[in-house]
């Protein structure tokens, strides 16, 4: 009897055991790309910070104060940004649209690559041109400046730091400005596509041969102007297609003004104006 009872004793415990022990996760570090947090933080004017699973894309947003129609990153957020400190120390990728001033400075990027070892710059001969030509330091970084100028209408493909990128030619507007070598940027990260115009021509024939519309692009970062006349609103509607819109570019003076414009006529879209601002996707 005692025997049985001693039996009995021991499967009990067995039981409870298996019960308490902790089960095993499969690979818990892994995290499924739809999980992650896509997070785009508003620099200025057209900069933007993207950040996903411990990578970051800076876009536009390394430059300086240039006229009192633009916005541009405050003293404090500058020096932050040219130093590489937290959080801007684990910037993987620089991307310029165009040389204009209010989307670029030359020493600006220079400063940042030459203070974070790990960012590298994709943009045009002329951006590349312009730190070459303007930042003293050129020398150390110019291995991690890689340019990328494709023709009109064509596009160049780069993988980076696990994150697919799109370079599009895409032309400037305004025929004062042909010369400019503009950059649209499809980046694909952690399974979101996000979209960067730069200052790209308000016509269909600029957008058309990328077929953007069937790319099932998450967030673009849009001029408002496009969305304040019914061509600009038809070419984001039918020939980009984008399911969240972050309207950019917009003047201080006028941030008023343009979101509550913004509210009647694309309703959708959320007006970028505050610095630092952060929305979550």
């Amino acid at each position: 009897m005692n025997t049985f009872f001693k039996a009995i004793s021991l499967c009990l415990l067995g039981i409870l055991a298996l019960c308490s022990s902790p089960k095993p996760v499969a690979n818990e570090s892994v995290v499924p790309a739809e999980k992650l947090n896509l997070a785009v933080t508003y620099i200025a004017n057209e900069g933007v910070l993207i950040s996903s699973g411990g990578k970051q894309v800076l876009i536009d947003g390394l430059h300086r104060e240039y006229k009192p129609d633009y916005a541009f990153p405050p003293p404090v957020l500058l020096e932050s940004l040219e130093s590489a400190r937290a959080p801007y120390d684990k910037l993987n990728l620089i991307l310029v649209s165009h040389i204009h001033l209010d989307h670029f400075h030359p020493q600006s990027t220079g400063l940042h690559l030459a203070n974070n070892p790990k960012a590298i710059l994709i943009s045009s001969d002329q951006v590349a041109d312009g730190v070459k030509k303007d930042f003293v330091d050129f020398q150390k970084i110019e291995s991690r400046v890689q340019r990328s100028t494709p023709e009109w209408k064509t596009k160049e493909v780069h993988e980076v730091a696990g994150m697919k990128l799109s370079v599009l030619g895409l032309r400037h507007g305004s025929e004062r400005f042909s010369w400019i070598q503009n950059l649209g940027y499809l980046l694909e990260i952690d399974g979101k596509k996000l979209l960067h115009l730069g200052d790209a021509d308000l016509t269909a024939e600029n957008f058309a041969s990328f077929r953007l519309n069937q790319e099932g692009i998450d967030v673009a970062f849009i001029p408002y102007w496009y969305l304040l006349s019914s061509q600009g609103r038809s070419i984001v509607r039918d020939l980009i297609k984008p399911k969240r819109i972050l309207a950019v570019h917009i003047s201080p003076a006028q941030a008023v003004q343009v979101t509550e414009q913004l509210k009647s006529l694309a309703p959708e879209a959320i007006a970028l104006t505050k610095i630092l601002e952060t929305k979550n996707f």
